[in-house]
């Protein structure tokens, strides 16, 4: 944002927050007219039954029938047509800095996409100011595990508030008066988030139908939006969205660039380097698989046999919208890393050189990233980890018991970030719905999570995580792989955490974590116990040890295994949190460009359409904010524990922050002679919790 921008932003979010709060205050025993032609009013006693086709076994809209007291009533439809109203006001939204000057949003947008881009991307990012780690409390209370406090998307469940400190987001809180946020934040959030679901839809009610809008040759399309305008190619028109947004303490909102992928761009198609950056470089190393693939009878070579590949035809079964393309392909890399042959969903081969070979190759990276936005990043990321991990201390783990006081460090702020998630990546009709092409979008979050659909493993039996954590599974890794970042600078983090780990356990394993008597103390067995409820709440697998540990089959502790596994299960849940969720995470790089990957795409066109694309962006805008580094002092967390181990605590960090310098330097040292950058892994860059 330029001048002015930021203070117009504060008043906009002030103005939109006081209506918020206003439509909440005045819930009342009103009768509910309904937006159906009839006039029919009805008493709020039978508000229930009116609902019930509208919820149906929809989590998110339960829960928004119980948290949002107007969800039923006419102020709904107030406050939603002035958010209509609102979006449409796009001359005075040039003239404050918040859209593009020489952009019109007729032809390619809709009232959810605009609203979306400003109250969203501009004005809740643009009001947003880097937290430190003074932001992360010192814990007073333990959370409850009671039903009604869960958000639920099928089988992924996620607390409304953090015990910790809830929303513990914007520095504004501190002026806003606590009755408010007590009682009146969640219930304006789940207000603000049933009007926005609503919006574009063929009822405006939350089972509503939206329009992608694709066959439409004077609808979102690149040829009316980017016509009488200056810009000739299609990433220069997106980034015009983000080129002057700034939060409030002036960092860019789109985030900074890592790879400038548009020198693989040449002669009007991507050079086949590109493919072999993104696999062997950067985000998709943890994916590639090294083999023996042998293909015969091919076109002029007779047969060929391939080292390496990434396989994504396993999400081609994922059925699609009308007129999408459809997810999958896998691509098969030769010795040196350059792909050479995909096999696309049908089974058909295409080769380097075929006349398709530039869409299928767009088909993979577009498949590749957002899988990988989807899975690796939300799914195992968020909730298998982060969102499990933060439930499972607060829920088991007294305030002043030691390791909740570290955890805190690795649990900032996820309960507040996954509830967004829960809505506008999970919940349907939201923002990652309408950028995908899935038709049972809800689903994904039942079969995803799903330990029998192999999708995702426990977290330290997936093949990445496992090679960085196991010296036997680190010397199978193919050579090649070796030097990739992921796996070269992911090795020293892992190392660090396995330290860190171990002094802790050599003051606070006995006695503390296993009792004198050889069993698990009362706060270990507590978060064994909930670990395992919630992830069989969820379905998730978990490995042979894992599940010995969590379902209290084995009650004594003070064996080398229990103490292994325990230990084992920290150091990947701390690795996951911060240097995984940084790799899997970055995905400015690939999205500023529709060309080069996108979420969704017209079956046939080698780039994503104007809208969908839009709401890619504002996706990566809202989950690109700055947050507390992990080479940062958070001592302040270990004063006061039960028993006082504050002086072995302090004194461990330090030297944990003494190895991530160390770190740091080395993966400097290595960039200087890298062909590609990455700083993926460097605690550089490194924030210390999912709280984005």
């Amino acid at each position: 944002m330029t001048g002015k921008a930021p203070l117009v932003t504060l008043l906009l979010g002030v103005c939109l927050a006081a209506l918020a709060g206003q439509a909440v205050a005045q819930d009342g025993d009103e009768e509910v007219c309904q937006a159906d032609g009839t006039g029919a009013c009805v008493g709020k006693a039978v508000r229930d039954e009116i609902h019930e086709a509208d919820t149906g076994e929809d989590g998110i809209a339960n829960d928004i029938h119980k948290m949002c007291p107007v969800a039923g009533s006419g102020i709904r439809n107030y406050f939603q047509g002035l958010m209509k109203w609102f979006g449409r006001r796009i001359g005075f939204h040039k003239m404050l800095s918040l859209w593009p000057e020489d952009i019109a949003s007729e032809g390619w947008s809709d009232d959810y996409t605009t609203v979306n881009y400003l109250v969203v991307a501009r004005i809740m990012v643009g009001l947003y100011w880097t937290r430190d780690p003074s932001w992360v409390k010192i814990p007073t209370a333990m959370a409850t595990d009671k039903e009604e406090d869960l958000i639920r998307v099928e089988n992924v469940h996620a607390p409304h508030e953090d015990i910790d400190g809830s929303p513990n987001f914007f520095w504004m809180e501190s002026f806003v008066p606590s009755f408010f946020l007590k009682y009146a934040y969640m219930p304006a959030v789940t207000c603000f988030y049933s009007t926005l679901r609503r919006m574009s839809t063929h009822n405006n009610e939350l089972n509503g139908t939206f329009e992608d809008s694709l066959d439409d040759p004077f609808m979102n399309t690149w040829e009316v939006v980017m016509n009488n305008t200056k810009y000739k190619k299609k990433v220069d028109w997106v980034m015009a969205f983000y080129d002057n947004a700034h939060s409030m303490d002036g960092q860019p909102l789109w985030p900074k660039q890592m790879t400038q992928f548009s020198l693989y761009f040449k002669k009007d198609e991507w050079e086949d380097r590109l493919e072999y950056a993104i696999a062997f470089h950067l985000i998709g190393a943890h994916r590639v698989e090294a083999g023996s693939w042998e293909f015969g009878n091919l076109p002029g070579i007779e047969s060929v046999t391939l080292p390496f590949r990434v396989a994504l035809n396993l999400f081609s079964t994922f059925e699609v919208r009308l007129h999408m393309g459809r997810y999958g392909t896998d691509l098969y890399f030769n010795e040196d890393g350059l792909p050479v042959l995909i096999k696309t969903p049908d089974g058909e081969i295409v080769l380097r050189g075929d006349k398709s070979w530039q869409y299928w190759k767009f088909v993979w990276r577009s498949t590749f990233i957002t899988v990988i936005t989807l899975v690796d990043h939300l799914h195992f990321a968020h909730f298998r980890t982060a969102n499990l991990l933060s439930r499972a201390v607060r829920e088991a783990l007294d305030p002043d018991f030691p390791l909740r006081r570290l955890a805190s460090i690795f649990t900032f702020g996820s309960i507040f970030v996954n509830l967004q998630a829960m809505h506008t990546l999970a919940g349907p009709n939201h923002l990652l719905h309408r950028a995908t092409p899935f038709k049972e979008f809800t689903k994904l979050s039942s079969v995803i999570p799903s330990g029998d659909s192999g999708i995702i493993t426990d977290i330290t039996d997936l093949p990445a995580i496992k090679t960085l954590m196991v010296d036997e599974e680190w010397e199978k890794l193919h050579p090649k792989l070796k030097e990739a970042p992921f796996f070269a600078d992911g090795r020293l983090l892992v190392g660090a955490f396995r330290k860190l780990m171990d002094s802790i356990f050599a003051v606070s394993w006995e006695g503390t974590m296993c009792s004198a008597n050889g069993t698990y103390s009362p706060n270990m067995k507590r978060m064994g116990t909930v670990i395992f409820k919630e992830s069989r709440e969820a379905h998730y697998a978990l490995t042979p040890e894992a599940y010995e540990w969590l379902s209290a089959e084995v009650e004594t502790c003070n064996t080398g295994n229990s103490k292994r596994v325990m230990a084992d299960r920290l150091v990947a849940y701390f690795f996951i949190v911060t240097g995984w969720h940084r790799h899997v995470g970055f995905v400015g790089d690939y999205y500023a460009d529709p060309e080069l990957a996108t979420m969704s795409w017209k079956d046939g066109e080698k780039f994503g359409r104007p809208r969908q694309h839009i709401i890619t962006t504002i996706i990566n805008v809202f989950t690109s904010t700055h947050q507390p580094l992990l080479k940062e002092d958070y001592t302040h967390l270990f004063d006061g524990m039960k028993p006082d181990l504050g002086k072995e605590y302090k004194s461990t960090w330090k030297m944990f922050l003494k190895d991530l310098d160390e770190i740091e330097a080395e993966i400097n040292r290595r960039n200087m002679k890298r062909e590609i950058l990455n700083i993926n892994m460097s605690p550089l860059i490194l924030e210390s919790a999912i709280s984005k």
